[in-house]
Formats: structure tokens, sequence, C-alpha cells
């Protein structure tokens, strides 16, 4: 590996409460003045599997904790904010331990030591605990006449979650209110980053950036898929990621034309292809970076002229990545030069999705690109009669002179496999 992957620091206390801030402006603003109040929901732990926080949740607060909830109410007569947190519990925290909770009031009735710390953290003016929610919103539910819940994007058809049951249970004993997703309020902040956010998205990128090279370093005919996408995870871990921002796509031979293959179980052979879609988390931030390989170490005559309408496609869709253009027209910038190349049936998907706390993250598609918005762009072209397919893409920062490639995975066929080109490195398990 040819340098280390860099650890920056996460938000500050600071950063978070002007997140809240702005989300409350957008509340006041979306509910024209009336009487509002949003209820952010971090999720509930399931079984052993590890907890992940509401990125919207966590967006606004920087709490990982399971059963908290972020409470604001924007009225004519005052804004308030309270983060409600699961109860101290020792017992549960000899199993999972420690969380961010929310301590109790001394008989003073001053914030004990782990409620001040909760407040510390978090810039939280206020903290309580989440079994206390139905006492908190005794008096706003008098006032307020409509309620945002940050309901869950993926909950599978048929199944009903908890928010779903509480906005339930709030219809049904105060008829006047009227219910809202908070998702799209939250999408609007999102959109743009902040440096904060930022700096874990380039370190999500360079180990990502990584974790390709070590792929050029090792790849060769008769590797497993799983091989391959074990040394990435591997560089993944050794480097400081988290997570994966997604389940690896490792696409050889046909399945190179199969757009979220996830099996990962074929072994990649001489004269194939291989598609790595990869992505790193950090900080709960993702990347997401393909780049797609001949497993012999050269490219056939056939693979590269595809590749080079790929990467021809990719270019004209940077050009249009700028402020004031939209998502459609840098995919069709990209469509345009494949179907110059003579390769227009075979791309069929978008060339552009947002990126941040989600690999496909929140924000209308309807609004101009402007600076501190990423995207990725990534052509490609599938002609699965030749089981030939052939994805690049790149993460970009739009910035006030146009857009800046963020990740730096060698992309150029010639130096692809010039790499390719050095003595293979076997992994040692």
């Amino acid at each position: 590996m040819t340098r280390k992957a860099f650890h920056p620091k996460t938000a500050t206390p600071e950063v978070f409460a002007a997140r809240r801030e702005r989300f409350k402006a957008l509340l006041r603003e979306d509910c024209g003045g009336r009487p509002a109040m949003a209820l952010i929901f971090s999720g509930e732990e399931k079984n052993l599997t590890p907890f992940t926080p509401d990125t919207t949740f966590y967006y606004l607060t920087g709490v990982q904790s399971p059963n908290a909830l972020l409470f604001v109410a924007v009225t004519p007569r005052l804004d308030s904010e309270a983060l409600l947190l699961p109860a101290t519990d020792p017992a549960k925290e000899r199993w999972t331990g420690k969380v961010l909770s929310a301590g109790h009031l001394t008989l003073d009735c001053q914030p004990d030591a782990l409620r001040s710390e909760a407040m510390r953290a978090t810039g939280a003016g206020t903290v309580g605990i989440f079994q206390q929610l139905e006492d908190i919103l005794v008096r706003p539910l008098r006032e307020v006449e409509a309620a945002y819940l940050n309901f869950p994007e993926d909950t599978p058809p048929g199944q009903v979650g908890w928010t779903q049951h509480f906005a339930e249970r709030l219809r049904a004993s105060n008829p006047h209110l009227q219910i809202h997703h908070a998702g799209r309020l939250a999408g609007d902040l999102r959109r743009v980053k902040d440096e904060a956010e930022l700096r874990l998205m380039r370190s999500a990128m360079a180990i990502t950036d990584e974790a390709q090279r070590a792929v050029l370093g090792h790849l060769r005919p008769g590797m497993a898929e799983y091989e391959i996408q074990a040394l990435i995870e591997y560089v993944f871990k050794t480097q400081g990621a988290e997570d994966l921002a997604f389940p690896s796509i490792i696409g050889s031979g046909p399945y190179s034309c199969t757009l979220h293959y996830d099996k990962n179980r074929r072994t990649a052979r001489k004269g194939d292809l291989v598609i790595c879609d990869i992505g790193a988390r950090k900080g709960f931030y993702c990347a997401d970076i393909t780049r797609t390989y001949p497993v012999s170490g050269k490219f056939t005559r056939r693979q590269r002229k595809v590749y080079d309408a790929v990467l021809g496609a990719q270019a004209a869709a940077f050009s249009e990545a700028k402020p004031g253009a939209l998502v459609k027209d840098v995919h069709q910038a990209a469509s345009e030069a494949i179907a110059k190349a003579g390769f227009a049936p075979y791309f069929f998907h978008g060339t552009s999705h947002y990126l941040g706390l989600d690999a496909h993250d929140v924000g209308s598609y309807d609004k101009p690109l402007e600076p501190g918005v990423i995207i990725t762009i990534e052509p490609g072209i599938y002609i699965a009669a030749e089981e030939l397919g052939i994805r690049i893409e790149d993460d970009v920062l739009i910035t006030p002179e146009g857009a800046q490639c963020m990740t730096h995975a060698p992309r150029d066929p010639g130096e692809i496999e010039k790499l390719l080109a050095k003595p293979r490195r076997k992994i040692v398990v």
C-alpha cells in the first residue's frame, strides 16, 4: 500500500447545534409560520445486529445511542428543542457497552455528571429521558398544528415500524394534527456538505482509493470474487474505516453486467473483466468508487474500445457538473457521449446520485447543483451477450468554479495495464 489514509476529527458540538438551528429555520418556513414540531428518532436496536443511528438523527445530533429522540418545536411565541436519550442501564451496558445516556437531575435539580456530559457532547441545552416522551409532548400538542417525523425510507412492504405506529397514535389522539415526513427538510440541509462532512468524506474516499490500488497489486486469473472482496475489506479495516458504505460488488465475466451483483462467488478467469464497485464508511460518511479491470492484465481490443467509450462519457459528464446544472444535465452529457460511440442500448442507469451519510444520499434532484454538493459520476456500458460490462465511477465535489474529482484510484487504461504487469502479490492467510 502506498500511503496511510488520514483520520480526521469529527464535527464539534457547535457544528451540530448550528445544523439544528438551520433545521428549525426550514421547519418554520415549511409550515408557513404556523406552530409545528419535529420528532427525529434514532432507531431501535435489533437483536445482535450492530446498531446504526438514523442518518438524519445523527446529522442533527452526532449521537449514536438507540432509543433516542430529537424534539424540535417552532411557534410564534417560542422555539425549543430537547434531546431525549436512553435511561442509564448498567445491567445492559455489561452486554453492549456504554452509550450516551440521559443521566438524571440531582436533588437540587442540577444535571448529574452523565447528563452534563450529554449536554457538553451534543451542545443540547435540554436533555431528558426518552421514556418521558409522552410527558414532554403534552404541552406542545396543545399548540402545534403539524408534526414532522423521520419515517424510515426503506421499510419493507407490509411492515410497519415503530415510527409509523407512533404517527398513527398521534393522529388518533390529535385529529387536528397534520403529519409530514421530515426527510424532505433534512434532505435540503444534508445535500450541501459542510467542512466537517468534507473531512470525513475525503477520508472515506482515500481509504477506498487505497483498496482499489490493492486490487491492482493482487488481481490474477483464478482469483475468486470473494478473495478480491476480502482484500478490499481488509484494507478498509486496516486503514480505519468503521464499516462498508454498501455491500461490495465484485462482478467478473457475466456478472460485470449485473449492476447490483452481490453474491461474489465466481472465480475470475483469463479474459474476464471484473467490476469492483466499493465504498468505505468513515464517521458514518460514505465513499463510492467503481473501477473495471482486465483479469489477464491487459484489455482486449474490444474491451479497450468499450472502456474508452465509458471513460469519454465520464469526461463529458465531468465537464457538465457545475453550479447551476441539474443532475439530469450531467446524465445527458454522458448519454450523448455513449450514443455517439455507438453503445446507446447498453447504458441503462443514471449517471449520478448524491453521496453523504447514505451511499444514495437524500436531496431533491430538481434543484440545481451548488457548491458543497457531492455527486457520483458513473457511466457504464453492459453488453451481456459478450459478458462485457464496464463502469467507471468517481466522487465529485461541486465547487464555485465547477467540479473537483475527490477520488484518485487509477482509471487510465494504460496506467491500469502497467500496474497489472507488475509481479502479483499473493494473499497470505
